[in-house]
């Protein structure tokens, strides 16, 4: 029916959630859990970060002390045998090296202070440092303790103020006994005199074969001659090949 009026239809407001429950409270103590988990998360993250700090300044501490070292090593002088100790330079002197032990015989003596007369055997120093090795000596030989080949030798210094000069080394042997065989020979003759002060030098050495016990020596005819001023003036010595 029609009463005047332009009918409107119903206005209705419809709630398409209405049909979804309410969201519900949060559970007692969920909300503590939450925190204790941020709270650990962030210390954790707070401890990471202090071990890369110190990581860094434990790598920067190193790196300094290398640096310091070097340079420490670049500066310092190179070790002197001059070094100070108090107001005085002292000298160090180096350690010379040890002298090797010896393979094989060997044996090399300086003259003594005595001398023959005339005619004789030459004596030769063992006190001190001789170098003596499987060779002994006696009364100015020395005695082979091991068969085999020897290179001999003797030089000794002289007046040449005289007419004549012999020197010989011999060898003594029980193959041979009462008798010296003559190795080794240098002999000088001066026709004319000589200016008063005349020195001269005579050198022998030859290889031998030596039997064990053979007793070597060094002769001179006019022992008088011989000059004794430096050990190194005179030597008489045998080592096997």
């Amino acid at each position: 029916m029609a009463d005047g009026h332009a009918a409107y239809p119903s206005v209705f407001v419809v709630d398409g959630a209405t049909h979804f429950p309410p969201p519900l409270p949060p559970k007692p103590g969920q909300r503590r859990m939450q925190v204790r988990r941020n709270r650990l998360v962030q210390n954790t993250l707070l401890v990471l970060v202090c071990l890369t700090l110190l990581g860094v300044l434990m790598e920067g501490v190193f790196i300094y002390k290398l640096h310091k070292h070097g340079d420490t090593s670049e500066s310092k002088p190179a070790e002197s045998p001059e070094a100070l100790k108090g107001d005085q330079l002292v000298t160090r002197r180096p350690k010379p090296p040890p002298i090797p032990r010896p393979s094989k015989p060997l044996a090399h003596l300086a003259a003594g202070s005595k001398k023959p007369e005339k005619e004789g055997i030459l004596e030769w120093i063992v006190e001190g440092d001789p170098i003596i090795h499987e060779l002994e000596y006696r009364d100015g030989t020395l005695i082979v303790q091991k068969e085999g080949y020897y290179y001999v030798y003797s030089k000794i210094s002289y007046s040449a103020e005289g007419s004549s000069f012999t020197q010989m080394v011999q060898k003594r042997s029980q193959r041979l006994p009462g008798s010296s065989i003559e190795l080794l020979t240098y002999k000088r003759y001066n026709p004319s005199p000589l200016q008063k002060g005349s020195v001269r030098s005579s050198y022998v050495g030859g290889v031998f074969f030596m039997y064990t016990n053979d007793a070597v020596f060094v002769y001179v005819n006019n022992g008088s001659s011989v000059l004794l001023h430096k050990p190194a003036d005179n030597c008489f010595g045998m080592f096997m090949l």
